[in-house]
C-alpha cells in the first residue's frame, strides 16, 4: 500500500469523525474546535491533491478567519443560550443526536443519494490537466472580476459583528 493511500484514509476518517462531534458536542465552544479540526483536515487533502494554494486558503480563509468569527459570536451570545438541553418528550428524543434513528436515517438517505450520484458517472474518469499557473488565474478572478461581491461581503460581515455587538449590549452596562 502506497503512502498517499494511508495518509488519504487517516485524514478522511479524521474528517468523519470530526464532523461526527461537530453535530453531537454537548458544549457550542467544543463544536467549534471539532470544525476547525475538520477544516484543517480538508486543507490536508487538498495538499494531498497538489493544490497548494487551495490548502493555504482553506487554512487561513476557513480554519483562521471563519473560526475566528464563530468564536466571536460563542463569546458574544449569553450563556443560557447555547448550553446543551436534555430532550424532553419523545419526538426530540427520536431527533436526538445521541439516541435518535432519525438523524441516522437522513445520513443514510444522503449517502444514498450520492452513491447514485457517484454510480451513474462512467468510471474511470480520465484525468485532465491543470492549468499552468493557477495562482494568476486565482488571483486575477479575485481582484479583478469578483473585487467588488469581495469588498461587499467583507463590508456585509463587518455590519453583522457591529449588529452582533449592539445586539449584545447591555441596557446600562460598560460591557
Amino acid at each position: 500500500m502506497d503512502w498517499p493511500l494511508v495518509v488519504f484514509v487517516a485524514l478522511a476518517v479524521g474528517i468523519l469523525f470530526g464532523a461526527y462531534r461537530v453535530a453531537t458536542a454537548q458544549v457550542v465552544t467544543h463544536a467549534a474546535l471539532y470544525l476547525a479540526f475538520v477544516l484543517s483536515l480538508v486543507a490536508g487533502m487538498f495538499y494531498l491533491l497538489q493544490a497548494d494554494f487551495v490548502a493555504a486558503v482553506q487554512l487561513l480563509v476557513y480554519a483562521g478567519g471563519v473560526m475566528t468569527v464563530i468564536i466571536f459570536a460563542i463569546m458574544l451570545s449569553e450563556l443560557s443560550e447555547i448550553r446543551a438541553q436534555a430532550p424532553q418528550n419523545v419526538l426530540q428524543r427520536l431527533m436526538s443526536p445521541y439516541f435518535g434513528i432519525l438523524p441516522l436515517l437522513v445520513g443514510l438517505l444522503v449517502f444514498a443519494v450520492i452513491m447514485v450520484a457517484v454510480l451513474r458517472v462512467p468510471w474511470p474518469v480520465a484525468p485532465q490537466a491543470a492549468p499552468a499557473d493557477t495562482v494568476t488565474l486565482i488571483g486575477n478572478g479575485l481582484f479583478q472580476t469578483y473585487a467588488l461581491p469581495f469588498e461587499v461581503a467583507s463590508v456585509l460581515l463587518l455590519g453583522a459583528m457591529v449588529g452582533a455587538i449592539v445586539l449584545t449590549r447591555r441596557e446600562g452596562s460598560d460591557r
